[in-house]
């Protein structure tokens, strides 16, 4: 039974509204690709592994949350969280192509790839006994004794591993059924009740994090973003109001709600609140009533009175976003 699915994908949403909106020839630019293609890999890896959860059944009670961070002696996030009356696996899922070797003193996981580029990526074996660790602490906090293992799982074949942790077990997502029917069954420390309670906790401890505002985050000056309203159609900024909607003067395109998009990017970018004068500066607004017209349509919520007036965003709006950043089906195809 899934009862949590993944989180819509914060990291990669940012990473590409920053990307769009620095100037080409900006120093930061490459870094972010990386960090972006980087974050897109991990998208695809992860909806694998969900969708093998969603259409395989297993022979006992079990319950799956995908995308769950919770605070113990530290914050720390799993991928997915297997409950079972025997026991909890926690998934760490990794989408990463090449020669692939584990590597200790330092621990690191070293690819090759065909062209002979080789690049050194923090241990997932590290990540994953630290969060079986702070996991085991999590419920100890809870009276709550039962075994915790884990499993890193990479989504692709593409993924040749070389050379295996000594103490972890690696798996490819397709193999993940198998290998969770195969767990040790011998003693019962849950029934179904008690596993929901459990899940109850978890949910209700998952802490919603938003790794915003990037500029913060990356140290950029907000200064150096490209401003204005972006055009649907050809991509470029700038785009005019006239009579209650967006025209693009490149390539004619009219747009009603293209402000939308800009003003959630200025929090995802820049900051926490916006006020009117900021607004009118960042979309290219010259008058003030516009501005506040525009505000007060989105539903923005209100902080202040007079000119000391701001406004926050809304959470929801972010998933009105989706769609026009993240598609998983669309990347998994490509």
């Amino acid at each position: 039974m899934i009862i949590k699915k993944r989180s819509i994908e914060h990291k990669y949403m940012g990473l590409k509204m920053l990307y769009h909106r620095l100037p080409k020839e900006h120093a930061m630019k490459p870094l972010i690709n990386s960090r972006m293609l980087s974050a897109k890999a991990g998208i695809i890896g992860e909806t694998i592994v969900e969708e093998i959860f969603e259409k395989y059944q297993f022979p006992y009670e079990c319950r799956i949350l995908h995308d769950v961070s919770l605070s113990s002696n530290g914050k720390f996030q799993m991928d997915t969280v297997f409950i079972t009356p025997y026991g909890i696996v926690i998934l760490e899922c990794k989408n990463i192509i090449g020669e692939l070797s584990f590597q200790n003193d330092p621990a690191c996981l070293f690819r090759r790839l065909e062209n002979g580029q080789e690049d050194t990526f923090e241990s997932p074996e590290v990540q994953l006994n630290r969060n079986i660790y702070l996991l085991r602490e999590w419920l100890k906090e809870r009276g709550i004794s039962l075994p915790v293992s884990g499993v890193i799982v990479f989504s692709t074949t593409k993924s040749k591993i070389i050379k295996s942790p000594k103490h972890i077990d690696v798996i490819y997502a397709s193999s993940i059924p198998v290998y969770l029917r195969q767990l040790q069954t011998q003693k019962e420390y849950l029934f179904a009740d008690q596993m929901d309670y459990l899940v109850k906790n978890i949910m209700e401890s998952h802490q919603f994090y938003l790794p915003y505002p990037m500029c913060r985050n990356w140290r950029i000056d907000p200064i150096e973003l490209i401003t204005g309203v972006q055009c649907g159609k050809c991509e470029s900024f700038g785009m005019e109001r006239i009579k209650r909607t967006w025209l693009c003067t490149n390539c004619n395109f009219k747009d009603a709600h293209a402000h939308i998009k800009a003003i959630i990017e200025w929090f995802v970018l820049i900051g926490e609140k916006i006020s009117n004068k900021e607004c009118c500066k960042f979309l290219h607004i010259h008058q003030h009533q516009t501005a506040t017209r525009i505000i007060q349509s989105m539903g923005l919520i209100r902080m202040g009175e007079g000119k000391s007036t701001k406004y926050k965003m809304n959470e929801k709006m972010l998933y009105g976003q989706k769609n026009i950043y993240v598609d998983r089906k669309n990347f998994i195809r490509s």
